[in-house]
C-alpha cells in the first residue's frame, strides 16, 4: 500500500508540474511593445487576461492557445498581449498613461478593470481593431468560438457588421466542429462569357462577385448571403450572377478589354485589380447595368438583411427614380428567418 500511495502522489505531482510548465504556442508581447508596433503598422491587438489558480484560464492556454491553427493565426494577424490580472507591475497603455495596481479593485490591476470592467469574469479577451476600437469577450473560448472573434477583426468585418450579426451567420456557415458546412447552391452562377452572351439576348443587371478563397468572409457572403433562398431566387430572375476567382488564370473579356493574370506579387487577376481600383479589400462585388456600366462597387461583408435592399434598389431600377436613402424609407423586407 505504501508503494501504491507513493506512486499516486508521484503521478499527481507530475501532472500538476506538467500543467504549470505547459506553454501555449502564441508569441505574447508586452502591452508597451504592442502599442509601439501598432503605431508603425495597424494590426488588431488581442489582450488576454488571465488569473492565477483559474481552471478556465489554464484550459484556455492548454487547449485553444496551444492549437497551432489558432496560434499561427494570432501570431500573424494580431499583436497578442497576455496580462496577469493581479500583476503588481506598472503598465503603460496606448494612450501613454501608466496604470498601477492601486488596490481599488481588490487584487485586480487598475488597467485590467479599465479595459475589461470586471473583477471576477476571467479569462477575458479584449480586442482592439485596426482603428483602436475595443471590445471585451468573457469566458473560456474553444477553437470554434475564438475564430468567430479573430476573423471578425482580422478581416475588418467590424467596419460593416455588428458582431452579433456576424456571429449568427458564421455559426451557420461554420457549425461547431466543422470546417465549413456543405451548402446546396440555390444561386445559378454563370461564367463571365455566359453572362455577357445571355445579356445580348435578354438584358439584365450583372453581379460580379470577386471571390478570395483566403477570406472566410468571402465564403460566408457566398453561402449565407447570396445563397439565401429569397435572395438567390431574386438574383436568378433579375441578374446574371458571376463568381470570379481573384487568383484565376483565365483570360477574361469585358467592356472591350482583355484581362489576364500576370502572376505578379500577390497573384491577383487583372480584372479584379481594375474593377476595384487596385484596392484589394474583400469581400467585394460590383453591379453592372444592362450596358455593362458600373452602378455600384461594394467592398465589405454584407448579411442577407443588408444586401436585400441593395439588390432590389438596382434590380428593380429604383436607382433611376430616387436616392438610396429615400428608397429605404419605404422598403419592406421579404426575408424570413426560416429562409436564411
Amino acid at each position: 500500500m505504501k508503494y501504491i500511495r507513493t506512486f499516486i502522489i508521484f503521478i499527481v505531482v507530475s501532472n500538476l508540474t506538467y500543467s504549470q510548465n505547459l506553454k501555449d504556442s502564441v508569441k505574447w508581447i508586452s502591452i508597451e511593445n504592442a502599442g509601439e508596433l501598432f503605431i508603425q503598422k495597424q494590426k488588431p491587438v488581442l489582450i488576454y487576461f488571465y488569473k492565477n489558480n483559474c481552471d478556465s484560464c489554464r484550459l484556455q492556454e492548454q487547449t485553444t492557445f496551444s492549437n497551432p491553427e489558432v496560434a499561427n493565426y494570432i501570431n500573424v494577424l494580431f499583436y497578442p498581449v497576455k496580462i496577469n490580472v493581479e500583476t503588481k507591475d506598472s503598465l503603460k497603455f496606448f494612450d501613454g498613461k501608466y496604470y498601477k495596481n492601486s488596490g481599488k479593485y481588490g487584487k485586480i490591476h487598475d488597467l485590467v478593470y479599465k479595459l475589461a470592467g470586471t473583477v471576477d469574469s476571467f479569462p477575458a479577451l479584449t480586442v482592439f481593431s485596426r482603428r483602436a476600437a475595443g471590445r471585451t469577450f468573457f469566458g473560456y473560448k474553444d477553437r470554434d468560438e475564438i475564430f468567430r472573434i479573430l476573423i471578425y477583426y482580422a478581416e475588418d468585418i467590424d467596419l460593416s457588421t455588428p458582431f452579433e450579426d456576424w456571429y449568427k451567420y458564421h455559426k451557420k456557415g461554420y457549425p461547431p466542429g466543422q470546417k465549413q458546412i456543405i451548402t446546396r447552391l440555390k444561386i445559378r452562377w454563370k461564367t463571365l462569357d455566359e453572362a455577357l452572351e445571355l445579356n445580348k439576348k435578354e438584358s439584365r443587371k450583372i453581379l460580379l462577385n470577386f471571390y478570395n478563397y483566403n477570406k472566410i468572409s468571402c465564403s460566408l457572403i457566398r453561402t449565407q448571403t447570396f445563397n439565401n433562398k429569397f435572395i438567390a431566387e431574386y438574383l436568378n430572375e433579375k441578374y446574371y450572377p458571376v463568381n470570379i476567382d481573384v487568383f484565376s488564370q483565365d483570360t477574361l473579356n469585358i467592356m472591350g478589354q482583355t484581362y489576364i493574370n500576370e502572376n505578379k506579387p500577390y497573384k491577383y487577376h487583372q480584372l479584379p485589380i481594375a474593377a476595384l481600383g487596385g484596392k484589394m479589400i474583400f469581400p467585394a462585388f460590383i453591379i453592372l447595368d444592362e450596358n455593362e456600366k458600373v452602378l455600384i462597387k461594394v467592398q465589405e461583408y454584407m448579411t442577407p438583411e443588408k444586401f436585400e435592399p441593395l439588390m432590389k434598389y438596382y434590380g428593380d431600377d429604383y436607382y433611376k427614380k430616387e436616392n438610396f436613402d429615400n428608397f429605404m424609407k419605404h422598403f419592406k423586407s421579404k426575408l424570413k428567418e426560416s429562409d436564411n
